[in-house]
């Protein structure tokens, strides 16, 4: 099987190592989308600071949404273990990830066993998209209005807990407040997919305004773990989050100027290196830009100068990622172990093989 391409044609693994390093080092702004484990996602980013590049995730959107909220406004957290434990009251916020949906689930199957006690209550707070399946399922009363939006409705929701005015009303917010007067720690739950970055800095300000006269908090869910794995890793190398550059070889953080897709589309970027070890993402199309991808596959992707595949971790070889269920960094094991290498392997070659051959820091 065929693990290396230049264009459509399948080469040696070092052919296409080579070739690589060749574009790499006559790149003037090279960028890298990330979607890897936590080894693999340090080596790049090395490498994107060798080069004076930029960087940043798959699903850098979403992702930038995220961090946003705990950039610039700032919460209350706790974790999925405390608030299995201790909350008989959990309030979901917009749309959970179908990745979280067996968490919930499993809540709903328990009771907690410090701080609220009995049977757990469940409300979900929606915008015009209407109840959710996982709300439905876990017969969760809801907390909405006809044609409001959700940042609407926590906005709404927010004003009348406070016993304010509003131009509208939610149904059922009379039997959330005698559910929130009964729980010792009342949760919200959310994620980078519950809405926009004014809905989530909406949320804080509610949770915050009932810890003036009691306790709660909320649970973040990352709309993709892997995703958000990658954000602490850049956070620990370099201080500053995904959409990072390195421009005067120093890192500079900035969601707008350092995505990396406006950089393709406004031509500011001649050369994108593709990481994506989960299989089944391609390059996006689009832009003259040339194309390095590093990818799960079993056959060169479209319009790249040179492909290589790679493992993905927890199946072709061990590594690390990160668990929202424990909130942390945990090891893999291989379910399936291979011979492909992994994507930490391959960035290390490639460095080697540039001018000078320097080995990476990690």
């Amino acid at each position: 099987m065929s693990v290396a391409w230049i264009g459509s044609q399948p080469v040696s693994l070092m052919d296409a190592i080579r070739n690589a390093a060749k574009l790499l080092a006559s790149s003037r702004c090279p960028v890298f989308t990330l979607d890897t484990d936590v080894h693999g996602t340090r080596s790049a980013i090395a490498l994107a600071e060798r080069l004076r590049g930029a960087y940043d995730h798959r699903m850098g959107e979403v992702l930038a949404r995220e961090i946003a909220l705990y950039s610039n406004s700032g919460g209350m957290f706790t974790t999925p273990g405390e608030a299995r434990r201790r909350s008989g009251l959990i309030v979901l916020v917009g749309e959970i990830p179908a990745a979280h949906h067996d968490l919930l689930q499993a809540w709903a199957a328990s009771q907690p066993d410090l701080g609220d006690r009995g049977k757990r209550t469940w409300f979900h707070i929606h915008g015009e998209a209407g109840v959710t399946k996982l709300a439905r399922q876990l017969k969760a009363v809801a907390l909405g209005a006809e044609d409001l939006s959700l940042s609407g409705a926590l906005a709404v929701l927010r004003a009348e807990l406070q016993g304010r005015q509003a131009g509208v009303s939610l149904a059922n917010t009379a039997q959330l407040r005698k559910a929130l007067a009964r729980s010792r720690f009342p949760v919200f739950v959310f994620s980078g997919d519950s809405g926009d970055a004014p809905s989530l800095a909406m949320l804080q300000g509610l949770v915050a305004d009932l810890n003036k006269t009691g306790r709660a908090s909320s649970v973040f869910l990352p709309a993709d773990d892997d995703a958000w794995g990658a954000a602490l890793t850049s956070l620990w190398m370099t201080g500053f989050p995904p959409r990072t550059g390195f421009s005067n070889s120093l890192p500079s953080y900035d969601p707008v100027r350092w995505d990396v897709q406006r950089m393709i589309r406004d031509k500011e970027a001649d050369l994108h290196v593709w990481v994506s070890a989960r299989g089944c993402e391609t390059p996006p199309k689009g832009g003259k830009v040339t194309v390095i991808c590093l990818s799960c596959t079993e056959a060169p992707a479209a319009g790249a100068a040179v492909t290589i595949a790679v493992g993905k971790a927890g199946v072709d070889h061990d590594g690390v990622a990160y668990s929202s269920r424990v909130g942390t960094f945990h090891a893999i094991a291989a379910t399936a172990p291979s011979l492909l290498p992994s994507v930490c392997s391959i960035v290390q070659q490639l460095a080697g093989a540039l001018p000078g051959r320097k080995a990476l820091p990690c």
